[in-house]
């Protein structure tokens, strides 16, 4: 089990760690005199897109990483 929840956290920390650097990129679109308005608004899309499906993995695999570390008797005194 310690192997999984060690794999489990090295994905969790490159997949923070390529929010961050797509969330760097936003702001370079956002700062960057723009060649037209319409392109900006397309590469920001794209940009926020990537940004949302990577949150999504990460609140997932957060909430799978909690369920394997929590020990059954936390669960079953709370009441799940």
């Amino acid at each position: 089990m310690n192997k999984k929840i060690k794999f489990l956290e090295i994905l969790l920390s490159e997949l923070v760690s390529e929010r961050d650097t797509l969330e760097m990129d936003l702001n370079i679109i956002l700062n960057n005199t723009p060649t037209s308005t319409q392109h900006q608004k397309q590469e920001f899309s794209l940009v926020l897109e990537k940004i949302v499906n990577v949150n999504n993995k990460i609140k997932t695999l957060s909430e799978y990483l909690t369920q394997i570390t929590t020990p059954q008797s936390d669960l079953k005194e709370s009441g799940e």
